[in-house]
């Protein structure tokens, strides 16, 4: 029983461990591809980063953002949506503007909230990416230690996490020994309780035997 609980737990380790390791690794590789223009689609829905100021204060430069893909005839004006972009200056590249008006094409309009005039490009439904429905905090707060000095930081405090860990599986280790050990002196103790008991009624029986074949011995 004690094998197959040992065994059990090394595979939740493992699989913890694994599982860990591919979120870390698609973290990663998310923050790379948004920070590179790349749009990574996951069941419909996108993370991008924020690399200009034009929808501010809505959005700001270094956001990372949560774009989902929905029908272009479900989108309203004042939706904020993200797009491949038509302008010569960021042509092909996701940008992320508020719709301001539908044309009877369905093309739309948009503009950022920062700047003055709409965008020259209209945005037609096949250059839409999907519509922006929340900020990823969690990656802009990793993408904050992009400087030397917050990257060191972060090393040494992960440092000191798995430090801390260590030491608290060693304490925990320690207090279980102590436990085993405990155990171990009372099963003895135990044990050798019952042994001078059984000795002690062997003794008693071999007296009383040997009492009642001299008494058997003197009525003769």
């Amino acid at each position: 029983m004690k094998i197959k609980k040992g065994l059990l737990k090394k595979i939740l380790t493992i699989a913890c461990n694994v599982f860990l390791g591919i979120c870390v690794i698609f973290t990663v590789y998310v923050m790379i591809s948004s920070m590179n223009g790349k749009v990574v689609d996951i069941f419909g829905k996108s993370v991008l980063r924020v690399v200009s100021g034009s929808m501010e204060p809505s959005l700001y430069e270094g956001d990372y953002i949560l774009v989902e893909k929905i029908p272009c005839e479900q989108l309203e004006k004042g939706d904020i949506i993200t797009f491949y972009s038509t302008d010569k200056s960021i042509y092909g590249m996701p940008n992320t503007h508020r719709i301001i008006g539908i044309n009877n094409d369905g093309s739309f309009v948009t503009k950022g909230d920062a700047n003055i005039n709409a965008d020259e490009e209209v945005v037609t439904q096949d250059k839409v990416i999907g519509k922006y429905c929340g900020k990823i905090r969690f990656l802009r707060w990793l993408g904050s230690f992009t400087s030397l000095k917050k990257l060191i930081l972060l090393g040494v405090i992960i440092l000191i996490l798995i430090m801390a860990v260590y030491e608290l599986r060693t304490i925990i280790k320690v207090s279980r020994m102590s436990e085993d050990e405990k155990k171990t002196i009372y099963d003895k103790k135990k044990e050798k309780l019952i042994r001078e008991a059984i000795e002690k009624e062997k003794q008693r029986l071999y007296d009383e035997n040997y009492n009642e074949q001299d008494e058997g011995g003197e009525k003769d």
